[in-house]
């Protein structure tokens, strides 16, 4: 705790420091722009305008919500140059968001603590995504482009009640920008120097006829890619591209609304999204080696997370690969999977492509001045191949290439009846429904020589296969919810209202040729694999406004992600179903506006008991497995300050304080664990029964008391804002920034080396535009201390060879120092 908060509060100091040193330029400057100061008002001084959110379906001012929600308006994505979701979450203390290299979903979400099994392809995330109305549980949708995007609501705790059955960490709400009531046309085209990227995007919007109009957003991006593989051009397994990742992606989004003043109101959106890179698996490197050296890379290797990898292709022998696995073998199909066949590798090039298609029709009638009734019909789809290197090295008795296929299809509706009544009682109800379909095909081979021994020795020639599977998922859900908000006196609201949730989830199809590394026996099913779940998640909330500047509020909440079935590379010979993730607890806090509006604060309490957690841990080298940990507790307090002591001046601060830990969990051991750390104590390896599964025999380590996956004591950010005219007709912008947090534990099973590090990052750019916005030319910098972290860590594949030691440790560090110089214009 002391060197987190250290940290933090320098931090602040220096955030305050440097605004400091802006507001004497500013003062220096005042003279000069008197005039044109003057003509912007009293309102450069103070910026008192309030932000409006629908984070309870209703737009509410952010004040008045007795909710934890961080609001990041377009103005910041903007100046930050964002358009990820892993950029967003450093604006966010205790929301961590990242590339898991082997999670074919789409990566790691978590907040305050609370998340689910990320590479699991058939489950849902317990962080969930709401985009413009349609909700989507599914880490894929943050490959998906953010552009355009009019702000984003970070809504923190179990959300079960307005977001239904899977968001019991929170939610991450986007709103994209709405057509204009006038003619506009604008963009920004820039280019980042660390990955030699080009990106731009842009929109025309306006009226169409009366009460309709339209919105067209592009967004484009091309990179060469910020990290450097050191396998050398000559060597014969060289990559098809020197750096990653080698990437391309463009995205369009369709808006179409309708508003004439009448009963009826409609909002159309429709996106698409294409992405083509050098593979799932392109930043996927050795981050520890417990011996100094990697065991399997070749000498190059540094073994820590920074901008530089050794990864080989896999060549053409996986292409190649004849042998007639099971029954469904084919002399056509050898492998015998309905989604892939060995020909599919190819040439063993590393690549991948995303398909992603989201679409929202929003219908609002006024049934009566008081109350309307809203409809909102989704869908999403995803198609998503891979063709990766999952042991990060050019070795190539020790390459395991895989193959991946992942499709998803959602369609979802919405009814709800809202009202506004004058009175002191206030009602939502509504119901949603929800049918989905998942496809997932994967298998992988341990060699790149054909006929030469595997890593695994000469009783199992390369390339070995080690998995091959398909299964086919059919899901179906339903819920009804309601809530009713009643004023006994005008400034005391009490809500009250709840969600009751039924999901069934059905394998139509399951092909698991076996992981012949354990031994299991080749298993196939007719689809009578179903399981069915329910819930009722309830909520109260009690908030109290003594004036319109100050909110107090403490709630009780519910929230439940679905059980279901384990999608990866799993061991069938037991059950390979899992059961829902409950959450419960409390929070409550207090914001408010003070100084005349000078600053605004808020501070939030919390605290969550969540059962049968969802992890997914990795076994045998390459077996997935999907387990229940028992149960968890995540407490925590959260910060944040904004000050606006002068004209264009605004300082901000956020810390967040996380303790979380696993009250019952039994963990599978990691490789090295049982022959390095024998016993039945805490952190210790045995064959020994699991008391949070059915006593099941197995060899577990006990992590009952230690450290939630996924959950830095402290974290936090602080920095400055600051604009001024340097003439009648144009300004400046300066901003600034520090993101900081503590150390983390990355891995599912505790490894002791797997912890992602601690780190300080710098933000900072320079705008200069008119005064009216109609053009921009920014510098901005990003991670400028060029710090690497992780959100997901696993055992090197290749660990089944060495049983006896600790394995290196893989992950996707993220993105280090970013550079772009941008243009921008609006008509």
């Amino acid at each position: 705790m002391g060197k987190g908060w250290s940290i933090i509060r320098t931090s602040l100091l220096s955030g305050g420091a440097a605004c400091a040193f802006t507001a004497a330029s500013a003062a220096v400057a005042q003279d000069a722009t008197d005039q044109a100061s003057a003509q912007q008002g009293a309102s450069q001084y103070i910026l008192t305008e309030d932000i409006v959110v629908t984070a309870r379906k209703r737009d509410e001012r952010l004040m008045d919500v007795p909710l934890s929600i961080t609001a990041v308006t377009a103005d910041d994505l903007s100046r930050s140059a964002i358009n990820g979701t892993d950029a967003i979450a450093r604006k966010v203390p205790g929301l961590l968001v990242g590339e898991g290299g082997g999670t074919v979903q789409g990566g790691s979400l978590s907040l305050r603590g609370i998340s689910a099994a990320d590479a699991n392809p058939l489950g849902d995330q317990a962080v969930s995504f709401n985009i413009d109305g349609v909700q989507v549980a599914r880490a894929s949708i943050r490959r998906m482009g953010d552009f355009d995007l009019a702000g984003v609501e970070v809504l923190k705790g179990p959300q079960a009640l307005f977001y239904g059955k899977n968001s019991p960490g929170g939610i991450i709400s986007m709103r994209t920008a709405d057509p204009t009531n006038r003619f506009e046309v604008g963009g920004n085209v820039g280019y980042e120097f660390k990955a030699d990227e080009v990106r731009g995007e842009g929109y025309i919007s306006g009226p169409l006829t009366e009460g309709l109009g339209a919105r067209l957003a592009l967004y484009g991006s091309s990179m060469k890619g910020w990290v450097k593989n050191l396998v050398p051009a000559s060597d014969p397994f060289a990559p098809n591209s020197p750096r990653s990742p080698d990437k391309d992606e463009y995205a369009a989004r369709l808006t179409l609304k309708f508003d004439n003043g009448g009963p009826l109101r409609a909002r159309f959106k429709i996106a698409y999204n294409n992405v083509k890179d050098n593979g799932m698996t392109n930043n996927y490197q050795t981050v520890d080696c417990p011996t100094g050296t990697p065991q399997v890379e070749g000498a190059a290797a540094d073994c820590k997370g920074d901008d530089r990898i050794v990864q080989g292709a896999l060549g053409p022998a996986f292409g190649a690969i004849k042998t007639i696995v099971g029954s469904l073998g084919t002399p056509a199909n050898p492998s015998g999977n309905p989604m892939l066949a060995y020909a599919d590798f190819g040439d063993g090039s590393l690549r991948s492509r995303s398909k992603q298609w989201l679409s929202g029709l929003e219908l609002n009638y006024d049934v009566t001045p008081e109350l309307t009734v809203t409809s909102m019909t989704g869908f999403y789809k995803l198609d998503f191949f891979n063709v990766g290197n999952f042991t990060a090295t050019n070795r190539p008795e020790a390459i395991l290439g895989s193959m991946n296929a992942l499709d998803i299809r959602e369609i979802s509706e919405e009814l709800r009846l809202t009202s506004n009544f004058d009175g002191p009682v206030n009602f939502l109800i509504g119901t949603q429904y929800q049918d989905s379909k998942v496809e997932v095909g994967s298998m992988a081979a341990f060699g790149a020589i054909a006929g030469d021994p595997s890593i695994l020795g000469p009783t199992r020639p390369s390339p070995f296969v080690s998995t091959n599977y398909y299964l086919d998922q059919d899901g179906e859900a339903y819920s009804f919810f309601a809530q009713i908000q009643y004023k006994p006196i005008p400034e005391v609201e009490i809500s009250a209202g709840g969600r009751y949730s039924h999901e069934s989830k059905k394998l139509n199809s399951v092909i698991n040729f076996g992981n012949e590394l354990v031994g299991v026996t080749p298993f196939l099913s007719n689809g009578k694999n179903k399981r069915s779940f329910n819930n009722f998640s309830p909520e109260v909330a009690v908030s109290y406004r003594p004036h319109n500047d100050l909110t107090f509020y403490v709630n009780y909440k519910h929230g439940f992600l679905s059980g279901g079935f384990n999608g990866g590379s799993f061991n069938t010979a037991g059950d390979f179903s899992f059961r829902p993730q409950k959450v419960k607890g409390f929070e409550g806090g207090v914001k408010g506006r003070f100084l005349d509006g000078m600053a605004t604060a808020e501070l939030a309490l919390y605290s969550y008991k969540i059962t049968d957690l969802q992890v997914q841990i990795t076994t045998s080298g390459t077996v997935q497995e999907m387990r229940n940990a028992g149960e968890v507790d995540s407490k925590g307090a959260e910060f944040s300050l904004t000050l606006r002591p002068a004209r264009g001046l605004q300082l901000y601060a956020n810390v967040a304080y996380m303790d979380g830990k696993y009250d019952k969990y039994y963990a599978t051991c990691y490789a090295g664990q049982l022959a390095l750390k024998p016993g039945t104590g805490i952190g210790e390896c045995a064959l020994q029964p699991n008391p949070t599964n059915n006593n099941v025999v197995g060899y577990l380590q006990n992590l009952s008391g230690t450290r939630l996956l996924r959950s830095p004591e402290w974290s936090g950010n602080a920095g400055f804002i600051y604009d001024t005219p340097v003439t009648d007709s144009m300004k400046i912008e300066l901003a600034g920034g520090l993101t900081y947090s503590d150390s983390y534990i990355a891995s599912a099973v505790s490894q002791p080396r797997s912890n992602s590090p601690h780190y300080t990052l710098f933000d900072a750019s320079i705008r200069l535009a008119d005064m009216d916005d109609r053009w921009e030319v920014s510098l901005i910098g990003r991670n400028l201390t060029n710090k690497f972290y992780w959100s997901r860590a696993t055992d090197n594949p290749t660990s089944v060879a060495n049983p006896n030691q600790l394995a290196d440790t893989i992950a996707v560090p993220s993105r280090g120092r970013e550079v772009m110089l941008r243009a921008g214009f609006k008509y």
